[in-house]
């Protein structure tokens, strides 16, 4: 992941700003920026349609961009892999900055960030090369995933942890900064059965409406478990089944 440290907006792109919906990927996804207040914005690919103040988190594995095989075992200390039956044409570079990893059994694989690879058609083969050497074999015919962690989605189950606040429109498939850290002046509040927003206290999500929050829904065990999860903090009182938006603070993200 790089960072870029920016005074104020000046040093930002001047097409788009930090308001970007860019079709074209134009940063590393991760990236992240700052600006003079301390607030801090990520740049990531929306999965779906975003819109100003809601939440995200990233994608679930099934979601994840490519499904490809290995074609003949890997070895420690290797830089590559070799791989066929791809599921997705691949362009030069596309999954640059992207990682590869095991699609097996939990806790049997681990994620290598992809340095470059060649381009190749549905069903073809190629290397792909690694940014850090191989750890653990990799056997012939092993389902691969090709991914990224700054692929993301609204937050849509009251159990999903919130990685971010979008500050403006980002289109499925494109690519743009979401908040990651810092105040925030819109965050989507609420609906028909939301809990009240209590001011210093945390926001988590309401299930019922994808990317929107709502206070604890009271003192609970479940209740604790989820506020822990989350990194917005309200910065007004707002009163049960309200929908608008919400001033808040997001934490702990960068």
């Amino acid at each position: 992941m790089s960072t870029r440290q920016a005074s104020g907006f000046a040093q930002l792109p001047p097409e788009g700003g930090i308001l970007r919906n860019d079709t074209v990927r134009k940063f590393e996804l991760g990236t992240v920026i700052s600006d003079t207040l301390g607030n801090s914005y990520r740049y990531v690919k929306a999965a779906e349609a975003l819109a100003i103040g809601q939440c995200i988190t990233a994608t679930a594995k099934a979601a994840w961009d490519s499904t490809i095989v290995m074609d003949g075992d890997s070895a420690v200390g290797d830089l590559y892999i070799h791989v066929d039956t791809l599921a997705t044409a691949m362009t030069v570079n596309q999954w640059r900055g992207y990682y590869v990893s095991q699609a097996t059994a939990a806790g049997l694989g681990r994620g290598y960030k992809i340095k470059s690879h060649a381009s190749a058609a549905i069903a073809g083969e190629l290397d792909i090369f690694l940014e850090d050497a191989i750890q653990e074999i990799i056997a012939d015919g092993v389902v691969v995933l090709i991914y990224n962690p700054y692929v993301v989605e609204l937050v849509d189950a009251d159990t999903e942890v919130i990685m971010g606040v979008c500050v403006g429109t980002i289109a499925s498939g494109s690519y743009g900064f979401v908040q990651v850290g810092g105040h925030c002046p819109a965050v989507q509040e609420g609906h028909s059965t939301s809990a009240a927003s209590v001011i210093n206290e945390p926001l988590v999500p309401v299930a019922a409406v994808p990317g929107a929050v709502q206070g604890m829904a009271g003192s609970g065990e479940t209740d604790v478990m989820e506020a822990a999860a989350s990194p917005l903090r309200a910065l007004q009182a707002v009163g049960a089944n309200t929908t608008g938006y919400v001033e808040a603070f997001i934490q702990g993200l960068v």
